[in-house]
């Protein structure tokens, strides 16, 4: 493709002439029919012009959709905007003449050896172009230097003709817009269920909507119109306050006014308005919209009474909180029992089975010795029965040993109970060294531990803490039971492995206590630490462990605690606690 600027005068006088003749008659054209129709006999009449077999003309019309009349057809097609600026950037001269070879108009399967287009005004790839096309041969420079003089002849009508066409369509929406803005402002002044008025500089009310006449009484809006808004003020003095900060500072936000309805019965309102002043700075006119909240008035007086109410049945809650959480702790204390007396009746069984033993042996050593000392004459020794003796002693010593194994194991388990329920302080906070209260709590818990999991532990160096050391064992009570149920849930294989460790980090201790069990399920994550969410079967659990511990450990010792789990990888508990205590 070629695109040359070619020279109008080097025309001949008659092609200038037929020139003429076209742009006379294409001005006519587009006298006689201002809508894009007209496009369609003026691509006729360049067609029959230039004695081309084809023509065409592309163009954007006022309403923004991409056509291209062909000369011959009836009414203009419309392209999609990809196709349309395909042919005129491909085929089109961007300001000048453009001549290219085989070719056919979209649509129309017949490829035409030889085209020459222009662009009839310069909007670039949105302006309009003509095509023309011919059967055989190419097109002459002077065809060229006509089609110039064409598009310098015609391109001001065009282009004035398109942006006419645009500035009406322009105007015509605006005028819809504007009417669909006046139509919207009617509906909501009018359908609004709220008081809307206007008044003048002496505060008469110009105008209302209907929901003035129904919230003040009267049978129309008619009613209200030329009337001063203090007549239905219930305190002229309201008004006049109003007013006064209308005045002073040209808008006024929920200002409380009490109104009168024709049958007297007064309406609590909420009232905002602002002012319309002249280039003096007076008002001109006031706008205000009142809002009846009798209702609300009255739903307060009511929500007093039922804050008093509630005040009341919050207290008594709280006292039945109190009772579960009791019951909560005395549930974990019952099972620690249980699992201790477990414990304790292992070295209880062989104490017992000693003691026996050592009774029957003495029985012996006494039967023994009353015959020995019987049956010898002058004192004398039986070698034999003096040997029985020595072993029976021997033995004694040995019972005596392994009795005493069993008494220190029940003192260190006595003693971790002890060291777990803090039975012998106050409650109050204090030095508390967390890696002894997680050895003290184990052996507690060890009954629930020991069958479903194996342990790990990775106490660190950490210094002692302030703290409630009964409170913080019972969180970490909890939380290893929960850890024993979870991993003695079926479909565990095996035993599972419960990981504890500690470290410092900056000025708090860090505990992590995690297990390889199911882990819990995202959806409930963030719903563990509520008060009574259990997923445990009805009975088994009430839901308070964790929400206890949360509070514990957040509430009472300023500290942190969270989880970190993933199904079927386990679960982490992590608890951040200060070494200062909660004060710091």
């Amino acid at each position: 493709m070629t695109s040359t600027m070619y020279d109008p005068e080097g025309l001949k006088p008659e092609e200038r002439m037929a020139i003429l003749s076209l742009t006379v008659e294409l001005n006519r054209i587009f006298a006689k029919d201002e809508s894009e129709k007209a496009n369609i006999p003026a691509i006729n009449a360049i067609m029959k012009s230039f004695n081309a077999a084809a023509a065409a003309l592309f163009y954007k019309n006022n309403k923004n959709v991409y056509r291209m009349c062909i000369a011959g057809t009836d009414f203009p097609i419309a392209l999609p905007e990809a196709r349309w600026r395909a042919c005129v950037t491909a085929h089109g001269g961007s300001s000048g003449i453009a001549r290219f070879g085989s070719w056919s108009l979209p649509g129309i399967d017949n490829d035409l050896p030889s085209w020459i287009s222009a662009c009839l005004y310069g909007l670039g790839s949105d302006g309009s172009f003509v095509f023309l096309g011919r059967t055989e041969g190419s097109w002459s420079d002077q065809a060229l230097s006509s089609l110039a003089s064409l598009q310098e002849a015609i391109s001001p009508i065009v282009e004035t003709r398109h942006e006419r066409k645009i500035e009406e369509q322009k105007r015509a929406e605006a005028e819809k817009r504007l009417a669909r803005s006046e139509r919207r402002l009617r509906d909501l002044f009018e359908g609004s269920r709220d008081m809307i008025y206007t008044a003048g500089p002496d505060d008469i009310i110009t105008s209302v909507n209907n929901s003035a006449a129904k919230l003040l009484g009267y049978p129309s809006k008619a009613d209200l119109t030329g009337k001063p808004f203090g007549d239905f003020a219930f305190n002229p003095d309201d008004r006049r306050i109003f007013l006064e900060k209308m005045a002073a500072n040209g808008y006024v936000d929920d200002y409380e006014i009490l109104l009168t309805r024709k049958d007297g019965t007064p309406i609590f309102c909420i009232e905002t308005g602002h002012a319309l002043k002249d280039g003096s700075g007076a008002i001109t006119e006031v706008q205000g919209i009142v809002k009846d909240i009798s209702a609300r008035i009255a739903n307060e007086q009511k929500l007093w009474k039922m804050n008093l109410e509630l005040a009341d049945a919050n207290m008594r809650l709280q006292k039945t909180q109190m009772l579960m959480v009791q019951r909560e702790k005395l549930a974990s204390i019952g099972q620690l029992a249980a699992g201790i007396a477990h414990e304790i009746n292992n070295p209880l069984g062989f104490l017992t089975s000693n003691q026996k033993t050592l009774e029957k042996y003495f029985g012996k050593l006494k039967k023994y010795c009353s015959i020995q000392l019987s049956s010898l004459p002058n004192g004398a020794v039986d070698g034999d029965k003096a040997s029985m003796m020595a072993d029976i002693f021997s033995d004694a010593e040995a019972i005596f040993a392994e009795s005493g194994d069993g008494f220190e194991r029940i003192v260190t388990i006595v003693s971790s109970l002890k060291n777990f329920s803090r039975v012998d302080s106050s409650g109050d906070f204090g030095d508390f060294d967390l890696n002894a209260g997680i050895e003290s709590t184990l052996a507690v818990a060890w009954n629930e531990i020991k069958y479903v999991s194996e342990l790990r532990k990775n106490l660190g160096d950490i210094p002692h803490i302030c703290a409630n050391g009964s409170e913080i064992n019972q969180v970490i009570l909890n939380i290893l039971v929960n850890a024993a149920q979870a991993l003695a849930a079926p479909p565990q294989d095996g035993k599972g492995l419960i990981e504890i460790s500690t470290r410092l980090e900056g000025d708090q201790v860090v505990l992590t206590i995690q297990d390889n069990g199911p882990g819990i399920p995202p959806a409930i994550q963030n719903k563990i630490f509520d008060p009574f969410f259990t997923t445990k079967e009805p009975g088994k659990g009430t839901g308070l462990g964790l929400s206890i511990s949360y509070d514990i450990v957040v509430n009472k010792h300023g500290g942190q605690i969270w989880i970190e789990s993933e199904p079927g990888s386990g679960t982490s508990f992590i608890i951040s606690l200060p070494v200062a205590g909660p004060d710091a």
